[in-house]
């Protein structure tokens, strides 16, 4: 038997400022500079294209025609930067190209600036996450938070997102070369999370600890999948400080 179809939303993230809030507070707590050129990628019926962003106006136009694509699955944007600037001429400026000629690879990070925390239910791939598959991920998101809230003493450092179907934690560091040396680390820090959090039910992912790592477009839809009412689609958000975080020192203790 065929899944009930979601009901029809009127209203679109873009329609209430959403892709415009969630571009501005990402860039702000990940320190990117309106004149920093970012390279988004964007998923379309399994196909890669990707976007490179001359100023957070171009971020936002860019997003929101990405996601009238059809067969638009999701949009992202790099944890971590500034770029080699050279990276920049492989695609013209400002325009959604399929990603033939390549994308930003760990060699073309200049720097580290935070570590991406990705907490999923555990389900089929290729699907959206369930009301009560998604509570667990928040629950587990929520007890992830208060621990580094206290290992840290920094609460402010940390940023909390919604992923669609899960959730992500976001920690502001202090900018650090990134190096072989630094991925172990940041690589065993997950490895420690996720001993000490996952459950039957969700899992922190310890696969995402490189240096050229992608996270969700805070704003931007997340459809994978029959959008249901069971499995539905839904938009990304970003939860920040109200000020720009300060860097946590107190992560490198943890890394070490």
């Amino acid at each position: 038997m065929r899944p009930e179809r979601a009901p029809l939303r009127l209203v679109k993230p873009d329609d209430r400022g959403e892709v415009e809030l969630g571009t501005a507070l990402i860039r702000r707590f990940l320190d990117i500079r309106d004149a920093d050129c970012q390279e988004l990628t964007f998923f379309v019926r399994g196909r890669i294209s990707v976007a490179h962003a001359t100023s957070d106006t171009q971020h936002v136009r860019l997003l929101k025609e990405a996601e009238r694509l059809r067969g638009f699955n999701g949009a992202y944007l790099l944890v971590n930067g500034p770029i080699k600037p050279a990276v920049f001429h492989r695609y013209p400026l400002d325009r959604i190209c399929p990603a033939w000629n390549g994308r930003v690879g760990d060699a073309d990070v200049a720097l580290r600036r935070a570590i991406f925390i990705d907490i999923d239910p555990i389900r089929p791939k290729g699907i959206s996450a369930t009301d009560a598959e998604k509570r667990a991920a928040m629950d587990v998101c929520h007890a992830v938070e208060q621990f580094l809230v206290g290992a840290l003493g920094v609460p402010s450092a940390l940023g909390r997102g919604d992923s669609g179907n899960g959730c992500f934690i976001l920690t502001a560091t202090e900018p650090c070369a990134s190096t072989r040396e630094t991925t172990l680390r940041v690589n065993r820090f997950l490895k420690l999370l996720a001993r000490e959090f996952n459950t039957d039910r969700v899992q922190i992912d310890t696969s995402v600890g490189n240096a050229a790592r992608l996270m969700p477009c805070p704003g931007t839809w997340k459809r994978k999948g029959e959008d249901t009412a069971e499995r539905p689609h839904r938009a990304r958000l970003f939860l920040v400080p109200t000020a720009r975080p300060p860097h946590s020192a107190g992560v490198h203790r943890w890394l070490a």
